[in-house]
């Protein structure tokens, strides 16, 4: 009976730090030192992710399925 109780103690924390992880906050998204840092799809670009608002790009395919148009993603 000790066993369990230790181990729905032990699975119960766990599941609350599983919920409660880091979170990400919205404006935290297009930092970025890797491409790995952005959205599937999009490349990071002076520590900026290319699909994010002030992003730069050069190519359509940086910009996450939108468009490069004048250097940014649109």
């Amino acid at each position: 009976m000790r066993k369990i109780i230790i181990t729905l103690t032990v699975a119960l924390g766990l599941a609350a730090f599983a919920v409660s992880g880091p979170s990400a906050n919205a404006d935290e998204y297009g930092k970025c030192n890797f491409d790995s840092d952005c959205h599937s799809g999009a490349k990071c670009n002076s520590n900026t992710c290319s699909d994010a608002p002030g992003g730069k790009c050069n190519f359509d395919s940086e910009c996450n399925g939108k468009k490069c148009s004048g250097g940014t993603c649109k």
